[in-house]
């Protein structure tokens, strides 16, 4: 096997969560128990590999033939019941068991034989060849190993467990290549670790609109130590955008800079060697930009439409990537009094609420933008689409990108728990700060995030008789 190949497991905090919960409740003691996850495969490069889990089974202690400390077997029927209903095409299987003990667990034996025999039997009982991946806990689940296993079952290689929001490189090497002056750049933000600095300076974002919010939020997270990042709008400066757009000049302008260049320009003034910037001056709704978005760590959507918004969440959940969503609007009241928002939403990883059931964004004017130029003027005319971009100001866009930084470091950092998501509104002059309570966002039957039907328990009077129980496979 390819061992120049970085391969990981990415299960979102909430999911494992509850994936682990499960674990525990089905058994008494401490007798060992296994879990099921099923997950799509994401090539994110040539030496890198994501595994995204698509659903899970826990099966309950009925399930087993036989359940202690020194090892379990599952009735065959689960075994059937599981391969029939949940293995579907281009998915693979992974396999996690705990064994007895506190410490850091290893693969026995037993667990060499029987996984061996069953990567062979899985890839060579249905089309798509499944691989298997399986994973050993301690009794509570804490500790670790994980390994993915060739077709034949002859050998296998490490594979990286990852249940928090970011991905961060453990290769010591590329960690402490620093240099030393950006190493005192940041002196002043020692204050939070130098973990966390690390973990900044190696952060892929991506960023969908480099606009008013964009250009801001890209100068505020560059300095506070992103040097990797995908640039995405198709737009070109304008004379209009010189209000709030910081450093833009009327000579970008006549030059025709598009907006990704502008903000590439902006972050190699702060980094003049070791940033990674990559521009992509064309519609995120395009392949090309919709494959280098899936490669990076965080997508952040500052738009003035909803279908680029759309487009990012449902990237976003494709790929179980944190999203962060920034914008603003201004409106004035009869008595001509102005009402200012920004608002930061960041829909929780994995699903639970996204920017569509949530509200944030508005399906059928995306369904509109998505619309041919004829269709769109056909909309204008009956008025549900404005002619006129929406009012803007640079202080207004400050707030919410500053904001939408400040989010990140701590989703970052770790002292901002977003799990179950955040949408927060400024409002002003009223200045107050306005915190959704996002129990009431949660939405299991959304057609983009839905939770029902990707988690389960599964008991014995569950099961039926299928055509695979047959087989002569016997699951450990």
């Amino acid at each position: 096997m390819n061992k120049s190949l970085a391969i990981s497991l990415h299960i979102s905090s909430k999911m494992w969560t509850s994936f682990q919960q499960s674990m525990l409740k089905s058994r008494m003691f401490n007798e060992e128990v296994i879990g099921f996850l099923f997950c799509q495969r994401h090539q994110v490069s040539k030496r890198q590999i994501r595994y995204i889990p698509k659903t899970w089974v826990v099966p309950a202690s009925d399930c087993y033939e036989h359940q202690s400390a020194s090892g379990l077997v599952l009735k065959q029927h689960f075994h059937s019941y599981l391969l029939e209903n949940h293995l579907q095409p281009g998915l693979d299987v992974v396999h996690i068991h705990t064994h007895a003990g506190r410490g850091l667990p290893d693969f026995s034996y037993i667990d060499d034989r029987y996984e061996s025999e069953y990567a062979r039997f899985i890839a060579s009982s249905f089309p798509k060849k499944p691989r298997l991946i399986s994973g050993v806990f301690n009794e509570n689940l804490q500790s670790c190993q994980f390994r993915i296993w060739d077709r034949k079952g002859r050998d296998f290689e490490d594979v990286k467990f990852c249940n928090s929001l970011f991905e961060i490189s453990e290769n010591k090497q590329a960690i402490n290549n620093v240099n030393l002056n950006y190493d005192f750049m940041f002196a002043r933000q020692k204050i939070f670790g130098e973990t966390n600095q690390k973990a900044l300076n190696q952060l892929k974002v991506g960023l969908i609109g480099c606009g008013g919010i964009g250009s801001i939020f890209a100068e505020l997270l560059g300095r506070l130590g992103v040097k990797n990042w995908v640039l995405i709008d198709p737009d070109i400066l304008e004379t209009v955008n010189l209000n709030r757009m910081p450093a833009a000049t009327q000579e970008m302008v006549d030059q025709r800079w598009h907006k990704v260049h502008y903000i590439k320009h902006l972050i190699k003034k702060i980094y003049r060697e070791g940033s990674c910037v990559k521009t992509i001056p064309i519609s995120v709704e395009s392949e090309l930009a919709k494959q280098e978005i899936a490669t990076c760590d965080l997508i952040v959507v500052a738009t003035d439409n909803h279908l680029s918004r759309k487009t990012a969440q449902e990237l976003a959940l494709q790929y179980m990537r944190p999203l962060v969503c920034l914008g603003t609007h201004i409106d004035v009241k009869p008595d001509n009094t102005p009402r200012m928002y920004s608002r930061i939403t960041v829909p929780p990883l994995g699903g639970g609420w996204c920017l569509m059931c949530g509200n944030i964004i508005n399906l059928q004017r995306a369904a509109l933008e998505s619309a041919p130029l004829e269709i769109n003027q056909m909309a204008a005319n009956v008025g549900y689409l404005e002619g006129v971009n929406d009012p803007a100001v640079f202080w207004l866009n400050s707030i919410c990108a500053s904001t939408g930084v400040g989010v990140i470091h701590g989703m970052v950092s770790g002292f901002l728990n977003v799990d179950s998501g955040i949408d927060w509104i400024y409002e002003f002059p009223g200045n107050h700060w306005r915190q959704t309570n996002t129990e009431y966002l949660q939405n299991d039957d959304c057609y983009f995030c839905g939770m029902k039907g990707l988690e389960e328990v599964v008991h014995n009077s569950d099961l039926e008789s299928s055509d695979l129980e047959d087989s002569d496979f016997i699951l450990w």
